[in-house]
């Protein structure tokens, strides 16, 4: 090994510590490069993160692997019976995981949907949606089903929801949204409740599981790609992204705990969208990584302190990153894992510590 291959390796695995709080350490690295891929907690704790892309503009994969926290070490599961990007994973009250749409290994729309069990390490085909759907959101619902929102149907971004029925393996149609969504995040605000915000379509709007009924909150600036946290006191902070006019946001907002008001939140540092991003134990919000509509890939970390609503800067990741699989750990760490940079899909993980 030449002396710049040994220092480039020291400096890509070495804890740096920074005056802003906080340094990442190298972590285990994945079975497989993964980018894409559709990611959920397991009831366990472990991380399962299914399919996505082994290489850039490649095509869907099949493959499934898991996370340990308890041994810090991941490991290949079966693989899933249709490889498929763009489409959710949700775990179920039983353990299960339900994988839903998104696009197949010959790049078609699927309408396909599919049951992990971790116990038995198999996967089962269960019913298939009405139609095709890809770039939707899914959450569980109090009653043990799962809300599928929006996404593209039949080519356009839709407004059509679907329920998912574990126990009978059914599925129904609930009532639509007041706009249509696609590629959106799901943030549950609890007593039933849940906010769509961001992604391509209309304003943020809320499920109540009580209702079924979906109403609007207040109208924020549209943005695709953002980073939606729920903080300590149940605000939703809504930051970075890219805008409408397709550049990337510095801005951040915070909708308070009755859903009806947002306010400012400060400006990063850097634009960015694609970002990793956790609730730190203190309460402080990370955001890390991400690209930029440039093609411009970063590694650097911000902290946004919602008691003085100011950004301040993090240690930046080992490397440039983005559209990274996360993880909180249960002592306060995040885990980021795969997405991609210059040099391709990426099967490395880093490790944040507060």
């Amino acid at each position: 090994m030449s002396i710049i291959s040994a220092l480039v390796l020291l400096l890509s695995t070495a804890v740096i510590p920074h005056a802003g709080g906080g340094y990442w350490s190298a972590g285990p690295d994945m079975d497989q490069p993964e980018s894409g891929g559709l990611s959920t907690v397991l009831n366990d704790g472990r991380l399962l993160v299914a399919g996505g892309e082994a290489v850039v503009d490649g095509f869907p994969v099949r493959a499934v692997q898991i996370y340990d926290p308890t041994t810090d070490s991941w490991s290949l599961a079966a693989p899933m019976n249709e490889g498929r990007i763009g489409g959710t994973a949700t775990t179920l009250q039983d353990g299960r995981v339900l994988v839903v749409g998104g696009l197949g290994h010959k790049l078609q729309s699927l309408r396909s949907a599919e049951v992990f069990d971790p116990r038995a390490n198999s996967w089962s085909e269960v019913p298939p949606m009405p139609q095709t759907r890809l770039s939707q959101s899914a959450s569980l619902l109090p009653d043990g089903r799962v809300l599928v929102v929006g996404g593209i149907v039949n080519g356009m971004i839709s407004r059509s929801v679907l329920l998912f029925d574990p126990t009978t393996l059914q599925w129904s149609t609930a009532a639509g949204t007041v706009y249509p969504h696609a590629q959106q995040s799901e943030v549950p605000l609890g007593g039933g409740r849940l906010l769509i915000v961001g992604g391509y379509g209309g304003e943020p709007e809320i499920y109540d599981f009580r209702s079924g009924r979906w109403t609007p909150t207040a109208a924020t600036p549209r943005r695709t790609h953002p980073v939606v946290l729920q903080l300590h006191d149940g605000s939703i902070l809504l930051a970075a992204g890219t805008g409408t006019n397709s550049r990337d946001l510095r801005s951040a907002r915070v909708l308070d705990r009755s859903a009806r008001t947002w306010r400012s939140a400060g400006s990063l540092h850097k634009s960015r969208n694609q970002a990793a991003s956790s609730v730190l134990p203190d309460g402080r919000a990370l955001i890390a990584g991400g690209e930029q509509v440039t093609g411009h890939v970063l590694r650097s970390a911000e902290l946004y302190d919602p008691a003085t609503r100011r950004w301040s800067a993090a240690g930046g990741m080992l490397a440039p990153r983005d559209a990274a699989v996360t993880l909180s750990l249960p002592d306060g760490r995040l885990l980021a894992c795969g997405g991609m940079n210059y040099s391709g899909v990426l099967g490395s993980c880093e490790i944040y510590h507060p």
